[in-house]
């Protein structure tokens, strides 16, 4: 939601993402008096640097979090396993 009367909103439709088709800026009121090129500017450099992360970089985090959460199992699934030996040699006693 937008709230006030004057807001600068810059919208860019052509993102050259391969997972984003549009992007909505809204400019805070101390920035909003810069010129359209300074403003464009500052939207093609802040795209350029997200579109790197949704390229290569994206892939490799992906696979950083499967590990991770394969990891995770692992680990416990072995706590599970030693307190269910834990548990029967406690029983046998």
């Amino acid at each position: 939601m937008v709230k006030g009367v004057n807001k600068t909103v810059i919208e860019v439709n052509n993102t050259g993402s391969k997972i984003f088709d549009r992007i909505v800026f809204y400019v805070t009121a101390q920035y909003g008096n810069l010129s359209a090129k300074e403003l464009m500017k500052a939207t093609e450099n802040f795209t350029f640097q997200f579109d790197k992360r949704s390229g290569r970089g994206y892939k490799r985090l992906r696979r950083r979090m499967i590990r991770k959460r394969i990891l995770r199992a692992a680990i416990i699934a072995a706590a599970v396993l030693c307190l269910s030996v834990a548990a029967i040699l406690l029983i046998k006693k």
